[in-house]
């Protein structure tokens, strides 16, 4: 889906989005900006816990599944009109992931959205398989593992991020390589955020089959536990991560609850919007971004955002009907 840019969305209300300050991606971890930074050593044990007991001690007795829409603007490249990234999701696995191609290997003639592709397209394979024969909750690591194997015909690298749910635990598992990543946000509040892999500034670790890329094994694994309905998932690769401050995309969330009137979130729309922002900020000179605030303190100068694909990937966990 391409979008154009020529303003900031203003998501049906009266004035646009502020732009906001503080630090993303690139091994500096993502956060609002300063004057409300949280420091999530526990993450879950920050979230704040319902006022109405009985309401929480219902909600965590009910079955959940997850819901997804997403949205993908890549570079305006007429030679690789399909961008350098890719995701997948399978409701039916409840399974969701996005890569990012590592555009560095266009100067070698090798186009690294094929080894994005075809990472997701197997997983995908791979999880539906899974939750086919049985398997539930998919396992996130043993589906990179197999998309991994599988793709070891292709050239290029790839950063991947892949998360899987357990409808009977409520809890999320996630396997990530690499600087793509998620956001957890409850009530429009950003509660947990995901590492970051690199190795420096702008040298993010990355699958692939060439001697010095990394393995499946280098990824980090980790779980999410008390999902809740009305929980957002926000996924994304750099270009999301490097263009939008995480209060940006709590703005985003308050909006569209405003707008929405306590309607389930419609994931499709709310994709689009975050990466329409995210795309508006990685073309605005003026704008302080994630990625500029990042290079300053690896000392690299660069200003306003950057210029990058952006791929958005939302999620919302809804109460499943019963059977």
């Amino acid at each position: 889906m391409m979008i154009a840019a020529n303003k900031p969305p203003t998501f049906g209300l009266e004035t646009p989005i502020d732009g906001g300050y503080g630090s993303c991606g690139y091994g500096y971890g993502c956060g609002p900006a300063p004057h409300q930074k949280r420091k999530l050593n526990n993450p879950i044990d920050e979230v704040q816990e319902l006022r109405d007991t009985k309401k929480r001690m219902k909600i965590q007795n009910d079955k959940m599944k997850l819901v997804c829409g997403s949205c993908y603007c890549p570079k305006d490249n007429p030679k690789k009109p399909l961008g350098e990234d890719a995701h997948f999701i399978s409701h039916f696995a409840q399974t969701i992931g996005v890569a990012d191609g590592v555009g560095g290997w266009a100067r070698k003639g090798i186009d690294a959205g094929e080894y994005a592709r075809g990472i997701m397209n197997h997983a995908k394979e791979t999880a539906t398989h899974m939750a086919a024969i049985g398997a539930h909750p998919v396992d996130a690591r043993k589906v990179l593992n197999e998309a991994y194997e599988n793709n070891a015909d292709v050239q290029g690298s790839s950063t991947a991020c892949i998360l899987s749910f357990d409808k009977e635990r409520g809890s999320l598992h996630a396997v990530n390589v690499g600087d793509s990543g998620f956001m957890l946000f409850r009530e429009a509040m950003c509660v947990y955020i995901s590492p970051t892999q690199q190795r420096r500034f702008n040298c993010p670790y990355q699958l692939g089959n060439h001697v010095h890329s990394d393995r499946p094994d280098a990824a980090e694994e980790f779980e999410v536990e008390d999902m809740m309905p009305g929980d957002i998932i926000v996924l994304g690769s750099d270009g999301l991560l490097d263009n939008m401050f995480v209060s940006e995309i709590e703005e985003v969330l308050v909006a569209f609850n405003k707008v929405s009137g306590g309607r389930d979130c419609d994931c499709q729309e709310l994709a689009s919007t975050i990466a329409a922002v995210a795309l508006f900020n990685s073309e605005d000179e003026d704008n302080v971004t994630p990625f500029q605030m990042a290079a300053e303190k690896a000392g690299v100068e660069h200003i306003g955002g950057k210029i990058d694909r952006h791929h958005v990937v939302v999620v919302a966990f809804v109460v499943a009907a019963r059977t």
